[in-house]
């Protein structure tokens, strides 16, 4: 507890070439009640004057500027770097640049933090930003055979009105995470080998094993934009690290029978998405979701076309003609 009042918190926000869903982001943090927060912003090389927007709208954000796109893990752990630095701050927030939060997100996030000693890691419930009302993640379990997906916690009935009564969770999702200062100590930082998708999950598997928990308050809420820098969840780019990063996780932390039952499942997996995408013409979504499994396997640098994405956003939709630089 900061002397004379609540605990300081930093929110961190990564962006990269969504200028607009972060101004909207921000424009919600800055309605937040909660008395003693600091606003920070990781820009993760972005081209479409996303820094510049927001020193003019947001001039109270610390922004933190990197030359080339680092990915999620790395683009949090550079800004780990300039929040930790600061010792009065005792919690920092994770927020997505696509979600919006309600204003007392953060009073009942840390009042539960603060009551809950072995509960280093707190979210809140998830709406679909296009359906209000609708729970997109409260908490998950997680799946070896599929990890990055990760499987949605049961809900009771009555959910919603549990208020700050906690669920115990595997690992929270990453749009909105409230982690203790004390627990990068236990723990370190996020594993820079997820460029994207599946960070979260190792940092709070690597947490439970050092007996910190993981738990959602069911009454704070946050709305999210599903995948909005990637177009969409079964967008090639997001298919891909979506297989690179189960293998990835499973090769840390995977027993013999989850290598036993991923291998299969995944196989079945992309046999049946493949007819389901090319009705969709989608169907380059399902062979580089291969590519993901197979470099991840192999021990490969992540894929050129991929590369290209996430480097240069303006070659939109998904094709490849100049190879960039590795972001990992």
């Amino acid at each position: 507890m900061t002397e004379g009042g609540p605990p300081r918190v930093a929110v961190l926000i990564l962006n990269w070439n969504d200028k607009c869903s972060t101004l909207e982001t921000l424009e919600s943090v800055r309605g937040l009640a909660y008395p003693n927060i600091e606003v920070f912003l990781v820009d993760n090389g972005s081209t479409d004057m996303s820094r510049e927007a927001v020193a003019a709208q947001f001039p109270e954000v610390h922004v933190i500027s990197s030359p080339k796109n680092l990915g999620v893990a790395r683009g949090r752990n550079l800004g780990l770097t300039h929040v930790l630095q600061q010792s009065d701050i005792e919690y920092v927030l994770f927020l997505d640049n696509d979600v919006t939060v309600e204003p007392r997100l953060v009073d009942k996030l840390v009042a539960t933090a603060e009551s809950q000693a072995d509960c280093g890691i707190i979210g809140p419930t998830i709406y679909y930003s296009s359906d209000p009302r609708r729970i997109w993640s409260a908490g998950v379990s997680i799946v070896f055979r599929d990890v990055t997906a990760k499987k949605v916690a049961r809900r009771p009935l009555g959910w919603e009105r549990r208020g700050t009564v906690i669920e115990r969770v595997e690992s929270i999702t990453g749009c909105c995470m409230l982690v203790k200062r004390q627990v990068f100590t236990s723990v370190g930082s996020f594993n820079p080998k997820y460029f994207m998708v599946g960070d979260e999950t190792d940092f709070c598997y690597r947490a439970a094993r050092q007996g910190i928990a993981s738990a959602v308050v069911p009454g704070a809420k946050v709305w999210h934009k599903i995948s909005s820098s990637t177009g969409g969840g079964y967008a090639p780019p997001r298919a891909y690290f979506t297989g690179r990063s189960t293998i990835l996780f499973l090769k840390e932390h995977g027993r013999p029978w989850h290598w036993m039952t991923t291998l299969p499942l995944a196989a079945v997996s992309l046999l049946l998405a493949y007819p389901r995408e090319r009705w969709k013409g989608n169907q380059r979504a399902v062979a580089f979701k291969l590519r993901g499994y197979l470099d991840g396997l192999l021990g490969r640098p992540v894929h050129p076309e991929v590369r290209e994405f996430f480097q240069r956003k303006d070659l939109l939709p998904f094709r490849g003609k100049h190879v960039q630089e590795d972001p990992t």
